[in-house]
C-alpha cells in the first residue's frame, strides 16, 4: 500500500532531483479532493518523457526496481518495502490530433490529452499537480472498472460537477422512463422522463448519446439514479466541470 507518508516521501525526492511531477490514478482523485478517502496500492505520476532517464537512475539509486514494464513510455517500479510507483512519461513539448480528433500530447510520451494535466490539490497539506476533474472522470471509462474506480468517479462528479457520458441503453415512452449505458459504471443508471434536460422536451431515443449527472438511490434494482439527463442534439448544453476550490488551486 502507498500511504500518504509514502506520496510524500517519493516527491520530496523526485523534488530534489528536479524532475516535476503530476499525481494521477487514485492519489490524482485524493489530491483534487485535497484528502484520503480509501487505501491506495500504488502510487500513479506522470513526468516529462525528457525526464523518464533521470526518473529511473534516481529511482534505481534510492532502492526502487523494476516490477513491471508496460511500454517505453509507462513502467511499475517497486523498493523493498513493497511500494508501488507507476509512472506514465508524456512529451509536453509537442501536441498532435488523435483518431478521434482529440488534440494529445506526443508523439513521443502517452497520449494524454492536452491541458489534462493542469489540475492542482494537495495530499496532506502539500500542494500538487495532478489531472483535471473532467479528465480523471474521462479517464475512468474503457476497461474493467472496480468498486474503487466507480467511487472515484462519484466523488469527483459530485464535488466539481463534472458530467458523466453513456448512451440511452433503454425508453419506454409509455412509462416515461429507461435506463443508461453509463461508461463509469459497471451497472446501468436508472432515468426518468422529468430528468431530461433541454429547451423543449425531447423523447430520448434507444442508442443516443447523452450526459448525466446521478445520484446514488435504489430504484427498480438500480443503484443508481439520473438527477438530469442532457441528450444529444436535446438544444441544451450540459454542465461543464465546476472551477477548483480554492484551497485546491493555490
Amino acid at each position: 500500500m502507498m500511504s500518504a507518508e509514502d506520496v510524500l516521501a517519493v516527491l520530496d525526492l523526485l523534488d530534489r532531483a528536479g524532475i516535476e511531477v503530476w499525481l494521477d490514478g487514485g492519489w490524482g482523485v485524493d489530491a483534487l479532493l485535497c484528502e484520503q478517502t480509501r487505501p491506495h496500492e500504488d502510487l500513479d505520476i506522470v513526468v516529462r518523457a525528457e525526464s523518464l532517464a533521470h526518473y529511473g537512475r534516481t529511482m534505481s539509486d534510492h532502492g526502487f526496481r523494476l516490477f513491471r514494464d508496460d511500454g517505453p513510455y509507462n513502467h511499475v517500479l517497486v523498493d523493498d518495502g513493497g511500494r508501488l510507483v507507476d509512472v506514465h512519461a508524456v512529451d509536453l513539448g509537442t501536441t498532435r490530433t488523435d483518431e478521434r480528433g482529440v488534440e494529445v500530447y506526443g508523439p513521443g510520451g502517452l497520449p494524454y490529452p492536452v491541458g489534462s494535466l493542469a489540475g492542482g490539490g494537495r495530499v496532506r497539506g502539500r500542494r500538487v499537480g495532478c489531472g483535471t476533474p473532467k479528465f480523471q472522470v474521462a479517464s475512468h471509462t474503457g476497461y474493467a472498472l472496480d468498486e474503487d474506480d466507480e467511487r472515484d468517479v462519484l466523488a469527483v462528479h459530485h464535488r466539481f460537477g463534472v458530467p458523466l457520458a453513456g448512451r440511452v441503453r433503454a425508453w419506454h415512452e409509455e412509462e416515461g422512463w429507461g435506463v443508461l449505458d453509463a461508461a463509469n459504471f459497471r451497472q446501468d443508471v436508472w432515468a426518468h422522463f422529468s430528468a431530461v434536460a433541454g429547451e423543449t422536451f425531447v423523447e430520448p431515443v434507444v442508442g443516443q448519446a447523452v450526459t448525466f449527472s446521478v445520484e446514488e438511490a435504489e430504484q427498480d434494482g438500480y443503484r443508481r439514479r439520473a438527477v438530469t439527463v442532457w441528450p444529444e442534439g436535446a438544444g441544451s448544453e450540459a454542465g461543464t466541470a465546476a472551477p477548483l476550490p480554492s484551497h485546491a488551486a493555490e
